[in-house]
């Protein structure tokens, strides 16, 4: 990512400091990378993130829950066997079928969902930050793109020596 700003910080304190004067000077375009969850990941504001994961697994519940119950019907049919008098479809035998199918899928899906937006995430952090990252600094990423100068210089002036990467 060419016209970004990191900065390596080995204290989360001082990452954290940095991010509130950062979002006190008007500067909101921040990402942190962080090794472990401190509290300047909280700092950043994350509304643009990811919801999709939850909604995922949701939808892959209902996949199973639709599986589950053509499965049981379908073979109730073509069985055709009555027990005790019962229908041949009894929605009563089904439900642990159902339950059990629903949260396979679901569980499923959430794990291939966890896999594709972590590796979609990942590519959002640019090599410097990552190396940084790996080696257990918090990183600051300021997104300088389209910023204005007054905003550009305030970044750098609060950043200071911890900055790794210049902007262009």
């Amino acid at each position: 990512m060419p016209d970004e700003l990191i900065a390596a910080y080995a204290d989360p304190g001082a990452a954290l400091q940095a991010v509130r004067d950062l979002r006190s000077r008007g500067v909101s375009q921040i990402h942190v990378s962080s090794p472990a969850g401190f509290p300047v990941v909280d700092a950043v504001d994350h509304s643009g993130d990811s919801r999709a994961q939850g909604w995922i697994a949701f939808l892959g519940g209902l996949v199973g829950l639709t599986c589950a119950l053509w499965l049981q019907v379908a073979t109730s049919r073509a069985l055709g066997l009555v027990v005790g008098g019962k229908p041949i479809v009894a929605w009563t035998a089904f439900g642990v079928i159902m339950f059990e199918l629903t949260m396979l899928f679901a569980g499923a899906s959430n794990l291939i969902a966890l896999i594709f937006l972590a590796a979609q995430a990942r590519r959002k952090v640019s090599q410097t930050g990552r190396a940084q990252l790996s080696s257990g600094h918090v990183s600051v990423v300021v997104a300088m793109g389209g910023m204005p100068p007054r905003l550009r210089e305030a970044a750098r002036e609060i950043l200071g020596e911890a900055i790794v990467e210049g902007a262009p």
